[in-house]
């Protein structure tokens, strides 16, 4: 059986830590990404606490 064979986008999908970030990006870019990050869970919350069809 062959390896499975991805695209190489570039992007790396694996976790990275705080003191990696801040290596590499600035203190406003990772707040932001992190406020854009609770944003999104709070949309997303949202959604799974929406009564629609649960009757």
């Amino acid at each position: 059986m062959s390896p499975l064979k991805q695209r190489d986008t570039g992007n790396d999908p694996r976790s990275v830590t705080d003191k990696e970030l801040r290596r590499q990006y600035q203190q406003e870019q990772v707040e932001q990404w992190r406020k854009q990050a609770d944003e999104a869970h709070d949309r997303w919350m949202d959604v799974i606490d929406n009564p629609y069809g649960k009757d």
